[in-house]
């Protein structure tokens, strides 16, 4: 199965249990809620009245929702997403909640995005990035951002021990095995798959620094196995040359 359809193919069956199962797996691995999550990526991204926010991986939309609930009423929100089942059950949130119109949903691939060049001052994206190929996701980010824009982005992260071949091996086992046994086969073979795209803060600080982005801040999160790779707190901001 290839990578962009195991995680296609995942997320699918899990779009109607989505935030309950997030929740459950940030409180068992971090020791945070995913509200606790939303709130602090929202802390460190800083939104002015009349800028344009892209959310990449939005899944059901709660980043979008929760700006819109927090009454940026004069911002362009638009969250897109690969799986049309997530994004299907965004809708439904969106309406229940009075939201309709005050944010866009569309279903589109990060590593394509289908934005013209320049058109945002912030994107974000949360609990996704490894799931992707991370230099192609960030080259797409820079191509679509302003000059001295925004990005911001929360994530697991790994030392360099955890990029060790060997405990890269086990990590990938154990990961497959975990989702395996708490949700399905699709689940865990993507996740599995994942644990090679978890990147330390200085590779990622090295990827950023290389497209462009200066004001670079990576900072560790806190967890709740100090065993386990801890979350980075990313944000950054992109200066083109004119």
């Amino acid at each position: 199965m290839k990578k962009k359809d195991s995680v296609h193919e995942a997320f699918t069956e899990l779009a109607p249990r989505y935030e309950n199962v997030v929740d459950h797996e940030l409180m068992t691995f971090w020791g945070w809620s995913y509200q606790d999550f939303i709130d602090r990526l929202l802390e460190q991204t800083t939104l002015e009245p009349g800028q344009k926010l892209l959310d990449i991986a939005t899944g059901t939309a709660v980043i979008p929702r929760k700006l819109a609930d927090r009454g940026f009423d004069q911002n362009q929100i638009i969250g897109l997403d690969i799986t049309e089942a997530m994004l299907h059950r965004g809708i439904k949130r969106i309406d229940s909640e009075g939201l309709s119109g005050r944010i866009h949903l569309t279903c589109g691939d990060a590593l394509t995005l289908p934005f013209a060049q320049q058109t945002f001052d912030i994107v974000v994206t949360g609990l996704a990035s490894h799931h992707m190929d991370i230099d192609r996701m960030l080259s797409e980010v820079m191509r679509v951002l302003k000059t001295d824009a925004l990005f911001s982005m929360i994530d697991v992260g790994s030392t360099p021990f955890w990029r060790l071949p060997v405990i890269r091996f086990f990590s990938r086992i154990f990961a497959f095995f975990y989702f395996l046994i708490t949700e399905n086969f699709s689940r865990a073979w993507a996740e599995a798959q994942a644990v090679t795209n978890v990147r330390t803060a200085e590779e990622w600080r090295q990827s950023l620094a290389d497209l462009g982005f200066r004001d670079i801040d990576i900072q560790p999160l806190p967890s709740k196995y100090a065993w386990l790779p801890e979350p980075l707190a990313i944000r950054s901001r992109l200066i083109k040359e004119e």
